[in-house]
């Protein structure tokens, strides 16, 4: 129990940081400050900017990248492979073929400054 939780105390920082990083690919609001000055009141419910609004509705960035939830850019970026290939034929011989990421992987890599070769 107690390991379980020590576990998720490091792993909320990653993940917020990862948010941070990635939230021009994310549904997140790029501009919150401007929902916060359009309410008219600080009570009344928060509305998201009209940037945030434009992304949601064309499910695009900027860029012209598609816009995913978090848990889905995480999944997608687990597609990115090394793959072991083996050449019975040739005696047992062996090579490693990196899979090429997408422009979204490249651009989560880029915004987290990692070179997709490192995580394969």
């Amino acid at each position: 129990m107690r390991a379980h939780v020590f576990l998720c105390l490091l792993a909320y920082p990653v993940e917020w940081h990862l948010r941070q990083a990635w939230k021009p690919l994310l549904f997140d609001d790029p501009e919150p400050e401007t929902g916060r000055a359009l309410r008219t009141s600080p009570v009344a419910k928060a509305e998201p900017s009209p940037a945030a609004q434009s992304k949601r509705a064309s499910r695009r960035t900027d860029a012209g990248l598609p816009v995913l939830g978090f848990t889905q850019l995480v999944s997608h970026l687990g597609t990115l492979t090394r793959n072991t290939v083996r050449v019975p034929l040739q005696g047992g011989h062996s090579f490693t073929a990196f899979a090429h990421p997408t422009k979204l992987q490249q651009e989560a890599f880029n915004l987290i400054a990692i070179d997709p070769a490192r995580v394969q």
